[in-house]
């Protein structure tokens, strides 16, 4: 990963949508000069704390999907553990029963990281080892063979897991909400940007009663507005383009998303299988 990468991966045309509805919103408010005093505490009730939440909830998600995978590849390994305690187990069903492990971690891979909803390859991987421990239930014994159906049973519940984060997101509602309120922030922050400029945040009353601004007039310049209306907008929506890009940890289309190959069962060699 460059270091280039790592400053660009959240820009996309989102980014240029809201740069530019920064331009016209300001642009717009001097046109007409159009400004107030809002209190900007408003900002966090509309877009910050909805932005926090899903962020934050997004994460959560790549956490659990990290867990679940750890546990799967735990509980794929201890099943192949098991059988190889089977002592009247021919080698070539250890090695048979070591590839149908594999082939189920990889498909639940390929499964994770494609666009598609079947589930085939998968259920069929994992029903062959069901079938095998069946076959061998007497090479195994009844303790082998309960501890298997048990690590099997952690085998499903995270297969499962992994697959409910994947199609399930954070609630859209809000995802589209936030964005709404993104977009339409600048032509709530440039009017309010330029009073609080202009004014400096106080007034002079002198003794007859007239008012005047702690800030001369012509003492900032139009784009000190542009500018500030447009890095507000910018962290924004950078923001949530992170948030979109985590909503799948699986699609390797974010900086942050989970390396589905680091979960691969290929560390083992024969000298682990021969134990």
């Amino acid at each position: 990963m460059s270091v280039h990468s790592k400053y660009t991966s959240a820009l996309n045309y989102r980014t240029l949508i809201s740069i530019i509805i920064s331009f016209i919103a300001t642009w717009l408010s001097y046109k007409y000069d159009f400004r107030f005093n809002l209190d900007l505490t408003l900002i966090s009730v509309a877009v910050v704390f909805p932005l926090v939440f899903t962020l934050g909830s997004a994460f959560q998600r790549r956490d659990k999907s990290l867990e679940h995978l750890s546990r799967t590849k735990a509980a794929l390994a201890t099943i192949y553990y098991s059988f190889t305690q089977a002592r009247d187990m021919p080698e070539k069903t250890k090695d048979e029963i070591y590839e149908g492990i594999k082939k189920i971690k990889i498909s639940l891979i390929t499964f994770l990281s494609s666009k598609s909803n079947d589930r085939t390859d998968l259920n069929k991987n994992i029903g062959n080892i069901k079938a095998m421990v069946e076959e061998h239930k007497e090479s195994l014994g009844r303790g082998l063979s309960l501890r298997v159906y048990r690590y099997m049973r952690d085998v499903l519940m995270g297969i499962e897991n992994t697959i409910s984060i994947k199609f399930h997101r954070t609630p859209q509602s809000i995802r589209a909400y936030c964005e709404l309120f993104i977009y339409v922030f600048p032509f709530y922050y440039a009017p309010t940007l330029m009073y609080n400029i202009e004014t400096g945040g106080g007034e002079i009353i002198s003794s007859s009663g007239e008012i005047f601004s702690t800030v001369a007039d012509g003492a900032y310049h139009p784009f000190v507005v542009y500018g500030l209306n447009v890095i507000i907008s910018f962290i924004l929506i950078s923001l949530f383009n992170v948030q979109e890009q985590i909503e799948d940890p699986f699609d390797n289309e974010g900086l942050d998303d989970v390396m589905l190959d680091m979960y691969k069962l290929d560390y083992w060699n024969k000298s682990i299988k021969n134990l």
